[in-house]
C-alpha cells in the first residue's frame, strides 16, 4: 500500500515538473511553438517594422489638379500570418462624375478593399466602388464601375504612400451582371494617382467653449 502512495506521488510530482517547464517554455517563447519556415516567413513575423501594422483607420490624402480629394480607410486583418487585409474606403468629398467624365453618375458607393503583403513593409491593394444614378423604380441604376489597383510601403509606424491606378468602366460592359467588368474589357477611362496616409492615433480631448451669458 505504501509502494503504491509513493508511485502515485512520484507520478503527479513529473506531471506537475512537466506542465511548468512546459509553461516556462512557451512563456520564452511567446507562444511560438516552432521557428518560420523561411526568409520571407521571418520577415514577416520579426522582421524591422513589425510593428508598423497596416490594420486601423487611415486618412488618405489625394493630390489632384482639381484639389486635393480625402478619404477614409478601415483596414481588418483577414487571418492570422499578416498576410490579408479586408477594408472599407469612403470619400470624404466625392467626386461622383469623376471630373465631368461621367456625367449621368449621381453618387457613388463606398470601396471594397482587398490587400495582401508583398513584403516586410509592403501592400498591394484591389478596389472595387460603383456610380450610381436614380433608377426608373426604387432601386438605383449602376452607371460605372471603378477598379482601383494600390501598391503603397508603411513609411513610418503611421504613415504610408503610394502609387494607384483607376480603370473606369460602364455598366454595360457586365453583361452578366456580377458585379465585375466581363473579361477582355478596355476601362472607358485609366488615371493614375499618387497618395499619402496618416494612420488615425489616439488624440486629446479639448476645452469645452463657453455658452455665451
Amino acid at each position: 500500500m505504501k509502494t503504491k502512495k509513493n508511485m502515485y506521488l512520484m507520478a503527479v510530482t513529473i506531471l506537475v515538473s512537466l506542465i511548468l517547464v512546459t509553461g516556462w517554455t512557451v512563456f520564452a517563447g511567446n507562444g511560438t511553438q516552432s521557428e518560420p519556415s523561411n526568409e520571407y516567413e521571418k520577415s514577416i513575423l520579426r522582421g524591422p517594422g513589425l510593428e508598423w501594422s497596416p490594420v486601423g483607420t487611415w486618412i488618405v490624402n489625394v493630390p489632384t489638379q482639381m484639389g486635393n480629394i480625402t478619404l477614409f480607410h478601415i483596414v481588418h486583418a483577414q487571418d492570422m500570418t499578416g498576410k490579408r487585409y479586408g477594408g472599407m474606403i469612403w470619400q470624404v468629398n466625392k467626386n461622383p462624375t469623376n471630373f465631368g467624365m461621367f456625367t449621368d453618375v449621381e453618387d457613388i458607393g463606398p470601396w471594397a478593399t482587398q490587400t495582401v503583403r508583398t513584403g516586410p513593409n509592403s501592400f498591394e491593394t484591389t478596389m472595387i466602388m460603383y456610380g450610381i444614378k436614380k433608377g426608373e423604380g426604387p432601386i438605383a441604376e449602376t452607371v460605372t464601375i471603378g477598379i482601383a489597383n494600390a501598391k503603397w510601403t508603411l513609411t513610418g509606424p503611421n504613415t504610408n504612400d503610394g502609387k494607384s491606378t483607376l480603370a473606369t468602366y460602364m455598366a454595360a460592359q457586365d453583361a452578366d451582371g456580377d458585379g465585375f467588368p466581363d473579361e477582355g474589357e478596355e476601362p472607358a477611362v485609366c488615371m493614375e494617382y499618387t497618395f499619402t496616409c496618416r494612420r488615425l492615433t489616439m488624440m486629446p480631448d479639448c476645452v469645452p467653449t463657453p455658452l455665451p451669458e
